[in-house]
């Protein structure tokens, strides 16, 4: 019997990640106030606030995971939980890795980018396993909101990627008479 993500566990996950990032905006709230993030990190454009992510971060989350168990599901898929896992510690460590270069000050985001790029012609990176570990591994340092929309967008971009090197793949297959 294969593993599942029934409902009670998607709840279940989905409560603790919010109960995580709520965590992390009432501390916000209690030592200081909630940061708010800026549009292209300039002050004179709109402002996030970090409470918007998490009013949006509950919904995202148990999205994503429905999405990951209809495509396990789909056609008796035997594709086992445990590697959904480890796709999902690979975003989280992806994220986590830019999180404190960022912070720190550090000039190696555009090498990880990069590789995560490189990495897209031989992996499929946009499945939603690796999303939820992008967003929740930058979600500490740049709130949910931010990395919810530049995952959005950083998901197609390597779908289009993948899509790309399958199409020449097809293309470059010899025919058979």
């Amino acid at each position: 019997m294969k593993a599942r993500l029934n409902f009670t566990k998607r709840i279940l996950i989905t409560s603790a990640m919010t109960l995580a990032i709520w965590g992390q905006v009432i501390w916000d709230y209690l030592h200081g106030g909630i940061p708010t993030h800026y549009l292209l990190h300039n002050p004179n454009l709109p402002g996030i606030p970090n409470w918007v992510g998490a009013l949006v971060f509950p919904f995202f989350v148990y999205f994503l995971l429905y999405r990951i168990q209809k495509r396990i599901d789909k056609n008796n898929s035997e594709e086992p939980l445990q590697k959904v896992l480890w796709r999902f510690l690979g975003g989280l460590l992806f994220a986590v890795a830019i999180s404190v270069c960022f912070v720190n000050g550090l000039e190696y985001t555009d090498y990880i980018l990069a590789l995560v790029f490189l990495l897209a012609f031989i992996y499929p990176l946009y499945k939603s396993e690796y999303y939820l570990g992008w967003v929740l591994g930058a979600a500490f340092t740049f709130g949910a909101f931010i990395p919810i929309v530049f995952g959005g967008i950083f998901c197609l971009l390597l779908f289009l990627i993948n899509r790309f090197v399958g199409f020449i793949k097809s293309v470059l297959k010899p025919k058979s008479i």
